[in-house]
């Protein structure tokens, strides 16, 4: 198979996945020369890389960010013509063995949007790539805690399932931040190879940081605020403090959204928290409107995007400007 078809919201799995092809498919002499990344090239451009055959150095690896061929990020959407979608399926019918193509497109974790399989262009993509959908983690996946648990043996730890368990209700679904946070913990315990949740409550601190910004947030005090960003930024990258008030804001859309037709205890339990957590955000969030709440997790997920496709030298500007609902 030389074209893969990665798509979904779980950008960490994608990205091992990514490595893994890598590491099988080209010479480590020649990795530098022949492993290549596009950003949403044109249809000229995208039909060359297609059309591209490996030299004396060994076989090409493209990988190819293609979100806005199938979705629109910022109102902006690259389509093709019939005419043009024939091209590339017949770029892709008589691709070279040696040029290996892998397309990506990365949904924002928290938006609703996927590439629509009814379309031309998306089934050109399914009949000649092999197509895999990478779906976010939810906490209550049966196969979330087993594969955590698997992150933690590839840094060099043990961890039972309660252990585990612990882990996520502080660091939420997000895997790569889990990957982060499992890291550093191995480093620090060293030479000890066995988690424990004291470990865990040790050096996982950024969640409580991002709890407690979370919470200035809701009552728009920008000098603490501004207080609060600044211990975080000085330990921690603007994408997990981003990933961490994400599900925050899930949480408290949710609640919002629901606290007037469902009881606390309904809410709690599709969110597998306890009541009374539950019943604090409540007190916390009415002051705010249900639209104020989608509003700061559209500027989110926009900023993020920002700093994860390199739109910016400063991400942790972009990640003050979404929060005080500047224009970036």
């Amino acid at each position: 198979m030389a074209i893969w078809f990665f798509h979904g919201k779980e950008e960490y799995k994608m990205e091992k996945e990514v490595l893994k092809l890598r590491g099988e498919l080209l010479d480590d002499t020649f990795k530098s020369m022949n492993y290549r990344i596009y950003y949403n090239p044109a249809f000229s451009e995208l039909l060359d890389i297609l059309q591209s055959a490996p030299l004396m150095f060994g076989n090409i690896l493209s990988v190819i960010h293609c979100e806005n061929y199938f979705i629109k990020i910022k109102n902006k959407k690259i389509d093709f013509s019939d005419e043009q979608i024939n091209s590339l399926e017949d770029a892709f019918k008589n691709i070279s063995d040696g040029n290996n193509v892998i397309f990506l497109c990365e949904i924002p974790r928290d938006d609703d949007k996927k590439p629509d399989s009814r379309t031309k262009l998306y089934k050109v993509f399914a009949k000649y790539a092999k197509a895999v959908e990478f779906p976010q983690y939810r906490n209550f996946d049966k196969d979330f805690i087993p594969y955590v648990i698997s992150m933690a043996k590839e840094k060099g730890l043990k961890s039972d399932i309660k252990t585990a368990e612990h882990l996520t209700e502080r660091l939420g679904v997000n895997l790569r931040l889990i990957s982060s946070e499992l890291e550093k913990i191995a480093t620090a315990i060293y030479p000890e190879t066995v988690l424990k949740t004291k470990d865990i409550d040790t050096y996982c601190r950024l969640t409580e940081n991002v709890f407690a910004l979370a919470d200035l947030i809701t009552s728009n005090n920008n000098d603490e605020i501004m207080k609060q960003m600044s211990a975080i930024f000085e330990k921690s990258h603007p994408l997990e403090v981003s990933a961490l008030l994400q599900s925050n804001l899930r949480k408290f859309i949710y609640i919002k959204s629901n606290q007037n037709t469902l009881s606390l205890k309904m809410i709690a339990d599709n969110l597998k928290m306890h009541e009374y957590p539950v019943k604090l955000i409540a007190d916390k969030i009415k002051n705010i409107s249900l639209k104020e709440l989608k509003d700061f997790k559209h500027r989110l997920t926009e900023g993020e995007y920002k700093i994860k496709t390199g739109q910016t030298i400063n991400p942790e500007y972009i990640l003050e400007s979404v929060i005080f609902g500047k224009e970036r």
